[in-house]
């Protein structure tokens, strides 16, 4: 009898445009603006230097931060991910400050619907976004790769961490209906023919 009342869609936010970017400044501008529209005064957006997450938000510093490297790797190839990285990060910050609510949990869902982003979570860290410096090249032992196709998205020195139970949900960004499920480790001193 005193069940929940359901509740109505969130209404969307008005965000600023994602236009055509040139370089991260343009990145850091629109998240800037995103955060001015979305939450309280107080937070701020940095870059880090991750090298396995794209995005990452601290509630209690009230930072949202996202790899300059990773934003580096995907400005020309996939913008869009760029996007909705942002407003992933956004989301957990809005969640927390209207509901008080962390994780990925009814609160973030509510409000990745408030900025018109689809509540999944993150795609897999499968993509190493770090430089590589001339001179320090190794041998990799592993690679990630597409069971049916046989590509390699990415290789690995030592042995991942992602087992199989966490591969069948594991996507490549901005490949997820291609990747979702389709991506196995492959022992590269077993099957010499991967190599590049």
């Amino acid at each position: 009898m005193w069940g929940r009342l359901p509740q109505k869609d969130p209404e969307p936010l008005l965000l600023p445009a994602a236009e055509n970017w040139k370089n991260p400044e343009d990145v850091e501008k629109y998240a800037e603006e995103c955060l001015e529209l979305c939450v309280s005064p107080g937070w701020t957006m940095r870059w880090d230097r991750a090298v396995k997450r794209l995005g990452c938000c601290r509630l209690n510093e009230k930072v949202i931060s996202f790899s300059r490297y990773f934003v580096e790797a995907y400005l020309e190839k996939d913008p869009e991910l760029i996007r909705r990285t942002v407003l992933h990060e956004l989301a957990h910050a809005r969640a927390w400050e209207k509901y008080h609510e962390r994780g990925h949990g009814a609160a973030w869902q509510r409000a990745c619907a408030e900025l018109g982003i689809a509540g999944e979570r993150a795609a897999c860290a499968c993509e190493d976004f770090s430089p590589t410096r001339p001179g320090h090249e190794r041998k990799a032992r592993y690679a990630l790769c597409h069971k049916e196709t046989g590509e390699v998205y990415r290789y690995y020195y030592r042995k991942p961490r992602l087992n199989e139970r966490r591969l069948r949900y594991s996507y490549m960004p901005g490949q997820k209906k291609e990747t979702l499920g389709k991506l196995h480790i492959v022992n590269l001193q077993d099957n010499a023919s991967i190599h590049e």
